[in-house]
């Protein structure tokens, strides 16, 4: 009997569902093949909810980091509790940070700031971070570039060009592909994903935000990653289990989680 492939949602924000939804969510999931789930954390409101997520369900890991969006909120209370957060169980990443320069909720200098600080704090733990970038990849690229090699991570739902991506690639880094790839009018994210090679991509559904095609209209959530790897698996002329084997691969080994993880 062959194995049914595994998926796993690369970026899901899990801590934006209500408690008693997320056994639902995830049960919708597991419907779906999809056994495995990454919620980052993006505030100091959410951060305890993400790493308690990550604790109760062994089918979750959690990232602990602050958003560009809330950067400016970085001070030494809450750098003591995201260096605390690191070392807990079931936290595998630094994340969800980056720079946004569409909203400029936070000042640039502290985005930049907030940044820097948090790829320091990765490389000194030896964890990979997940990568935010809006509108400001002039800034973002030489962060990462004076950090490789050695920097590990994902750019989440990247929206770049393809010279960038492969740019993000050559940095030893990995690219997540989020429910965009299926909208109608992103041609642009399609002709991105088309230059990568599958061990160097990772599906996402950003959920509650992005839902794919033909989920436009509902609220995300991780059962829809399979249509990001439809999406790829046509634009790659290869078949689903393959897109989901290896993103599923890529995540682990990204993320140092076991072959088996998170299991049956």
């Amino acid at each position: 009997m062959i194995d049914e492939p595994v998926w796993i949602d690369s970026h899901a924000h899990l801590t934006m569902f209500s408690a008693n939804e997320i056994p639902d969510v995830l049960g919708r999931a597991a419907e779906q093949g999809v056994r495995g789930i990454l919620v980052p954390a993006t505030n100091s409101d959410d951060l305890d909810t993400a790493l308690e997520i990550a604790e109760k369900y062994p089918a979750v890991v959690a990232a602990a980091g602050i958003h560009p969006h809330d950067s400016g909120s970085l001070d030494a209370g809450l750098k003591r509790r995201i260096q605390r957060a690191i070392q807990r169980p079931g936290v595998v990443a630094v994340g969800e940070i980056g720079l946004d320069y569409h909203y400029m909720n936070s000042p640039r200098e502290d985005q930049v700031a907030a940044l820097e600080w948090q790829l320091d704090l990765a490389l000194e733990a030896d964890l990979p971070v997940v990568l935010h970038n809006r509108e400001s990849w002039e800034d973002l690229e030489p962060a990462l570039t004076s950090r490789c090699p050695g920097l590990r991570g994902v750019a989440h739902s990247f929206t770049e060009d393809g010279e960038r991506a492969l740019r993000v690639v050559a940095l030893g880094l990995v690219v997540g592909i989020s429910g965009m790839v299926t909208f109608k009018g992103a041609d642009n994210i399609r002709q991105m994903a088309a230059v990568l090679a599958p061990e160097n991509v990772m599906v996402e559904t950003d959920s509650p935000f992005l839902s794919p095609v033909p989920h436009r209209g509902q609220r995300n959530e991780p059962a829809y990653v399979v249509e990001v790897g439809r999406q790829l698996a046509e634009l790659w002329s290869m078949e689903m289990a393959a897109i989901a084997r290896s993103s599923t691969t890529v995540f682990r080994r990204l993320f140092g989680l076991a072959e088996n993880w998170p299991g049956r």
